[in-house]
């Protein structure tokens, strides 16, 4: 099946290394993730990203809650990571619904590290499909994630 809605794509450049590059971004999520960003009752406690294949992505909340956001499809430090993005466009998790986040790292030879985030399968969200991406497009979504990360590695 051929994709209608193009992915969502995004990139950085980052003043660090592979290696803490991959780290601020996956070890390091809650610290740029915008804290209005999430689809729980609670405020953000943590981020997290199982570091493996079949990890969970999900959020933490201050009052002892947890909200699914996806599972991890690919893990391959510090090259990069594929996670599932299950949340729909009414904001809740849904067991049905799968597209992709891929995050890759590739280092320059400036020694710095250039990430680029692909959002796929928008398709997935049906007829809210081009709503979405153009809510992934949007100036508070992946590209202003991207920068608050890059803020985060630079001071790292």
């Amino acid at each position: 099946m051929t994709e209608t809605i193009q992915p969502v794509r995004v990139s950085v450049s980052v003043g660090v290394d592979q290696k803490r590059a991959f780290e601020a971004f996956t070890d390091d999520m809650t610290s740029w993730w915008p804290a209005e960003h999430h689809i729980g009752e609670a405020p953000i406690e943590k981020v997290v990203v199982e570091p493996f294949v079949g990890g969970r992505w999900y959020t933490r909340h201050t009052d002892g809650s947890e909200t699914e956001t996806g599972v991890v499809t690919a893990y391959d430090p510090p090259h990069g990571f594929t996670v599932t993005w299950q949340v729909g466009a009414d904001w809740a998790f849904h067991t049905d619904l799968v597209t992709h986040v891929e995050v890759r790292f590739t280092p320059t030879e400036d020694g710095r590290t250039l990430v680029e985030l692909e959002h796929r399968d928008l398709d997935g969200f049906g007829a809210d499909a081009e709503q979405m991406r153009e809510t992934f497009e949007g100036p508070d979504a992946w590209g202003d994630m991207l920068k608050r990360y890059a803020e985060v590695a630079d001071a790292a």
